[in-house]
């Protein structure tokens, strides 16, 4: 049975500072680990193939579609490497606006100034996972500039993260690796802020410009957060995507466009996945 695994940052070892908020989440892990991970599904006999390449196979065929969220930088300088190294593919679901205008989120600047404090574990923890960061998550990306200059005292000039360009995306996408998109902003399509104009915006602008970018058509789309419902999936379908990726699926709720489950990569967890492939 297929599955889809859920990546966000690559970066060797040695480039990884701590405290590093990513880290503490999950959504980054080292190179080295993420080679031991292709290493073990290359020796596991799994085949490796694009999110919208899964519609093409049936359940009993052993696939494995490796997903990467947002665009930053460092999975063009270290993923892209690493899955050509073992003939491995990927979809990448980049953000749009800080791609196009070489900008970041205001979630990227708030986990800068998280590290940049000196904090209990316990602060830290509501910082990374708590109630502050819900309710800064859940905000209009505008709202989350607002509360930025009320949650920190000062702002960093600049940003230790990027985001990948335009000819990167292409780049990534000539090598044979999809491009589908994860929105214009990460807005989380099912947040009271949004209404149908804000959620159409999210689906078509985005497609429109990475198929100017690439070329190609754009047709897998990733619920930021993996947060969505039926809906949600209607007005993908709508806008012209043939699958979404999710978190997790709601199974009780009736099939719209193939949409798949993600097992979220945390770092250095090879045991704990291994279990969810099924490999022993």
């Amino acid at each position: 049975m297929a599955k889809v695994l859920m990546f966000h940052r690559v970066l060797p070892k040695k480039l990884i500072t701590q405290p590093n908020a990513y880290t503490t989440f999950g959504t980054l892990i080292s190179q080295e680990y993420f080679e031991t991970i292709l290493s073990c599904l290359s020796d596991g006999d799994f085949r490796f193939v694009t999110v919208s390449e899964l519609t093409q196979h049936s359940e009993a065929d052993k696939l494995i579609a490796l997903t990467f969220d947002d665009g930053y930088s460092d999975n063009f300088e270290f993923a892209f490497p690493s899955l050509q190294k073992f003939n491995a593919t990927a979809t990448l679901f980049p953000i749009v606006n800080p791609c196009k205008d070489n900008s970041v989120l205001p979630l990227d600047i708030y986990y800068q100034c998280v590290d940049e404090m000196t904090l209990t574990e316990n602060e830290r923890a509501q910082y990374i996972a708590g109630e502050t960061k819900r309710t800064f998550y859940w905000a209009d990306p505008d709202k989350q500039i607002e509360m930025l200059n009320s949650l920190f005292k000062k702002l960093p000039q600049k940003s230790r993260v990027s985001y990948m360009n335009a000819e990167q995306l292409k780049e990534w996408s000539d090598n044979g690796f999809e491009v589908g998109s994860h929105g214009m902003t990460h807005s989380l399509l099912i947040a009271d802020y949004m209404n149908k104009r804000k959620i159409l915006n999210e689906l078509q602008k985005s497609k429109q410009w990475l198929e100017m970018v690439t070329g190609k058509p754009v047709i897998a789309y990733c619920f930021p957060a993996g947060r969505y419902n039926t809906k949600m999936i209607a007005f993908a379908k709508q806008a012209g995507y043939t699958s979404t990726c999710l978190v997790v699926r709601d199974k009780k709720e009736k099939e719209v466009l193939p949409s798949y489950d993600r097992i979220f990569v945390k770092p250095d967890s090879i045991n704990e996945l291994k279990t969810a492939l099924g490999i022993e």
